[in-house]
């Protein structure tokens, strides 16, 4: 028998779904705290110390009951956010690593309770509709640990500038276990972009057209690696609150990317890589930042794995080495874009995820091929991999910003690259494959 500490109330949150809202003050300072201790005069049925906590079934059996509580979470920060369907109000705080967070009512009924990443907890709430806020108390629960005492009790409540206008951050959107998302791809992820049959072959011939041309300035049998990231709310699509409680739903659609691999894949001149597969089978890890809209270097490694496979076709002593055996792997705190979007950036953290060779003897050797690389900002990730594949990496010119959307062909007759290697995130690439169009000479 499982022993079961008192309970209040263990009614998970109902999220009711409001009209979407636009900010009345796109250009205000999204960056104002709102408060975390209630100020604003409510109930005070609704501010009183909770007389209780909100513990749940701790899963351990009678002989191993915990003694040990868990620390109460710390830096607790809220503010309104516009996440592309409605108007929400988010809360952070930090907790030991990897526990369940749980914001709850005085009475114990539980409105949020969800898992932290690493030490980042990153939770939303929709007010009920006429409702003028909410004060809530957060727990926290490690393994193995008691439930930690209450946090002091915190007002959620949308946030208005002297105006009255909607103070709000924007571009992002909180899914399940604290992932944070790029909103700008909903039309990939709802399945609205596609590609058509002529539009694919005819982007293929003119492909084949232009390396055509390209072999012809290198007087080799250059080749091309197009390296493509798929959008991360795809690979945690399951991870996505639903509808009914005011996120993005579950879907798994197919994309342009995914159409133009399938019609690609018989070709052995021109590597299109979607990562779609090798990132599902992978998704317990840390594949994307927790608040970026990029990959880490978890996730571009698999990106170098599957480029590695190709090459090792055409020149056999590149190796595509192994993970877990040859890299070490550290999850790290960090910033992010997304943090940025939502206004926070000066006053919360998130966690990112670090690959490293272990050994030096990894690295390229001399008779392994030569790359000319072009990009977008997925490039930076996989850059380090890349230095275990080729020999000499050319870069355009100025090499201040060297790959990024400078997709200019320079000497090729002078550098007379092996390979022509183009990194993507899926969100770039639409419906007419356009961002294609920039592999010319």
């Amino acid at each position: 028998m499982k022993k079961t500490i008192r309970i209040l109330s263990l009614m998970l949150s109902v999220m009711i779904l409001l009209p979407v809202i636009s900010c009345a003050a796109p250009g205000a300072d999204t960056s104002a705290e709102t408060t975390v201790s209630d100020t604003s005069a409510p109930d005070t049925t609704d501010t009183e110390e909770p007389t209780e906590t909100v513990p749940p079934d701790t899963g351990v059996p009678d002989t191993e009951e915990p003694t040990e509580k868990t620390q109460p979470v710390e830096n607790i920060q809220t503010w309104t956010l516009h996440d592309g369907k409605q108007i929400v109000i988010c809360i952070y705080c930090e907790t030991e690593p990897y526990s369940t967070v749980y914001v709850a009512k005085r009475s114990g009924e539980v409105l949020i309770s969800e898992h932290a990443l690493d030490r980042y907890f990153y939770g939303m709430y929709i007010l009920p509709e006429g409702s003028r806020g909410q004060t809530v108390y957060i727990y926290s629960k490690a393994d193995g640990k008691l439930i930690s005492d209450a946090s002091p009790a915190v007002r959620l409540e949308y946030q208005y500038d002297a105006d009255g206008n909607l103070v709000c951050g924007n571009g992002a959107f909180i899914g399940h276990d604290s992932h944070v998302y790029l909103n700008y791809y909903d039309a990939f992820y709802n399945g609205d972009v596609t590609c058509d049959e002529e539009t694919m072959r005819n982007v293929r011939g003119y492909l084949e057209a232009q390396l055509a041309a390209i072999r012809a300035k290198t007087g080799k049998n250059t080749k091309i690696i197009s390296i493509v990231c798929t959008n991360p709310a795809v690979i945690y699509h399951d991870n996505q609150y639903t509808e009914e409680e005011g996120g993005r739903g579950d879907h798994f659609t197919e994309t342009p990317v995914t159409r133009f691999a399938e019609y690609m894949k018989d070709s052995d001149d021109i590597y299109f890589l979607d990562l779609r597969d090798i990132l599902m089978q992978h998704r317990d890890k840390l594949l994307f930042m927790q608040a970026d809209s990029h990959w880490t270097q978890i996730a571009a490694y698999y990106g170098y794995y599957r480029a590695a496979e190709k090459i090792h076709k055409d020149f056999p002593q590149v190796k595509a080495y192994d993970l877990e055996e040859d890299f070490t792997t550290e999850i790290v705190p960090g910033g992010g874009d997304l943090l940025w979007f939502m206004g926070i950036a000066d006053r919360v953290a998130a966690v990112n995820g670090i690959v490293t060779p272990i050994d030096p003897s990894m690295y390229a050797k001399d008779d392994f091929p030569t790359a000319y690389v072009m990009g977008d900002s997925y490039y930076g990730a996989i850059s380090p991999f890349l230095d275990l594949l080729f020999s000499e990496i050319y870069l355009n010119h100025p090499e201040t910003n060297p790959p990024l959307y400078d997709y200019r062909l320079d000497d090729l007759e002078t550098r007379q690259p092996d390979y022509l290697v183009y990194i993507w995130t899926e969100r770039n690439i639409s419906g007419d494959l356009g961002m294609l169009l920039n592999i010319r000479p």
